[in-house]
């Protein structure tokens, strides 16, 4: 029940101030002798000056409707207020992260409209034939007949699918707790089955418009210049594409809410048909045992953009408040700033054609040295689904998780680029395995944990040995190297001076470095000695 009071409800403010000006009227009326004395002056006010100081106003306060800026926008307000005088007017709705508000039975109404996105949502409309228009952020207008067929929030989405922390899937017959059971679960080589919890990050894959530049912070652009208009196109193609690729489950019925597969589950069904392929590679044992070889990272080195290659190529950024004729001139200066520059790399490429060619330069990837990693299967399968979902080509495994040579192509990331979307993360998390299966596993580890200690000890001191052998090497080669500099700037002559030369400059690098002079007291006096030594008796 509403309970708002009457004195603030919308259409009491109304009828209110309808009647108070009544009567200000008749009072006027009766002042100048009644109705039948000013009957023509009724006509006038009724008939002419009322329609057209209510024409008058309606033009002049729709300008602060809605926030536009177009004069041909203030012209669909303008036209969009008289429709719905007559009764004609169709939605007006506002979508707030992709929600739509409304009043109630809005959406309903087949007039021309408009519809309001905040910085965060987008939208489709269609007609009772065809797709009609792609919206982002900001102010359109919608025509007869034309209505939502879908949105979406432009946010970055999260989706945890899986049994919640008081679950017991195994024990419980709870239909829902079956249900989400059955969302991820899944069997091992050996056939055990293992239920977890799948998290995955993603959003639509809109571009982030430039700093200075117009549009949404979470992800649409806009502008005036052609460039602009070509990436607002692709925010665009990518808003439809995840709007429009929205599908249904043929193992649900119709009437289950279920059945209709939304934009956003997408990423998840995919981790999870992701996680079910790898995890019946590997045996149990193998999920949590260390021995899998997975290859030393390789460092991808930074690709500039567009506009860090060529700096004129960046739009210029001109303020909302400039005049026409300004950015008129702006932009005309850019184009020959623009011009100029294509001269003088014509001019330089054909100089360089007077000269020898140089020789082509390479750039080399660095890569961590090393040795290939252990890790457990567990580890490879969640890098493995997390590269299914946002890398366009994967490590092969065999059937059995063995990583062979060379890359395929990941269908999951094309699905997803399909349909406008792109996944962040994916991880799988909080394992759970029948209550049995899980005592045996704890005894089995009791018994073998103290070999098992010892083992990982010895690989860590093996590690540690290489590391130190590798820092000793590495620290020879500088200290002879920064030596064999000296000797090559001086260039002493006789051993007597090639020695003392050596001694000096050995304890020059050990007083310079306060470390060294901390832990090398004794050595640093013993090379005193030896220098006094020479000098009085060295020949």
């Amino acid at each position: 029940m509403d309970e708002t009071p009457l004195t603030k409800r919308p259409w009491f403010y109304i009828f209110a101030w309808l009647v108070i000006l009544l009567i200000a009227y008749g009072w006027q009326i009766f002042r100048m002798g009644g109705i039948r004395a000013g009957l023509f002056d009724i006509f006038v006010d009724l008939v002419l000056i009322f329609p057209f100081l209510l024409f008058v106003w309606m033009a002049f306060f729709a300008q602060f409707v809605l926030p536009v800026q177009r004069f041909s926008d203030r012209q669909k307000i303008f036209s969009r207020l008289l429709t719905r005088l007559s009764g004609g007017h169709g939605p007006a709705l506002f979508i707030e992260n992709g929600v739509i508000k409304e009043h109630s039975g809005e959406r309903l109404k087949r007039g021309p409209g408009v519809v309001w996105l905040d910085s965060a949502s987008a939208a489709v409309t269609r007609t009772p034939v065809a797709i009609k228009q792609t919206m982002g952020p900001g102010v359109h207008f919608i025509e007869t007949h034309e209505y939502i067929a879908g949105t979406l929030d432009l946010h970055i989405q999260s989706q945890s699918i899986g049994p919640k922390e008081s679950d017991k899937p195994f024990d419980d017959d709870d239909e829902l707790v079956q249900e989400r059971r059955k969302q991820v679960s899944a069997w091992t080589r050996d056939g055990i089955e293992i239920i977890p919890n799948i998290s995955v990050t993603f959003r639509v894959a809109t571009g982030f418009p430039l700093a200075g530049q117009p549009g949404s912070r979470f992800g649409y652009r806009k502008g005036n210049r052609k460039r602009d208009f070509e990436n607002e196109e692709k925010d665009k193609q990518a808003i439809r594409k995840a709007i429009l690729g929205e599908g249904i489950n043929p193992m649900v019925q119709p009437e289950n809410p279920r059945h209709r597969v939304a934009w956003n589950q997408l990423p998840a069904a995919l981790a999870v048909d992701v996680w079910r392929e790898y995890v019946a590679k590997f045996t149990l044992d193998e999920l949590f045992m260390p021995t899998q070889d997975v290859p030393a990272a390789t460092i991808q080195m930074p690709q500039p953009t567009e506009e860090e290659i060529d700096p004129l190529s960046r739009p210029i950024r001109v303020g909302a408040k400039r005049e026409s004729i300004q950015d008129m001139s702006v932009s005309f200066l850019h184009e020959i700033n623009v011009f100029m520059d294509r001269m003088i790399k014509q001019l330089e490429r054909t100089d360089q054609k007077t000269q020898p060619p140089a020789p082509p330069a390479t750039v080399s990837t660095p890569s961590v040295p090393g040795e290939p990693q252990k890790k457990t299967a567990l580890q490879v399968i969640n890098e493995m689904v997390k590269a299914r979902l946002t890398q366009p080509e994967v490590d092969y495994l065999d059937e059995h998780g063995v990583r062979g040579h060379g890359t395929i192509p990941s269908a999951e990331y094309q699905l997803l680029q399909d349909r406008g979307l792109q996944a962040i993360n994916a991880s799988v998390s909080n394992l759970r395995l029948n209550p049995q299966i899980e005592e045996t596993i704890i005894s089995r580890w009791s018994t073998t944990w103290l070999k098992n200690a010892k083992n990982e000890s010895e690989q860590i001191e093996h590690r540690r040995n290489i590391m130190e052998s590798t820092g000793q090497d590495k620290a020879m080669r500088q200290y002879a190297e920064t030596l064999s500099k000296h000797l090559l700037d001086k260039r002493p002559v006789g051993p007597k001076e090639t020695l003392k030369n050596l001694l000096m400059n050995t304890r020059t690098i050990i007083i310079k470095n306060d470390e060294l002079r901390r832990r090398m007291t004794a050595e640093q006096q013993e090379l005193e000695d030896i220098l006094k030594w020479i000098e009085t008796n060295g020949s």
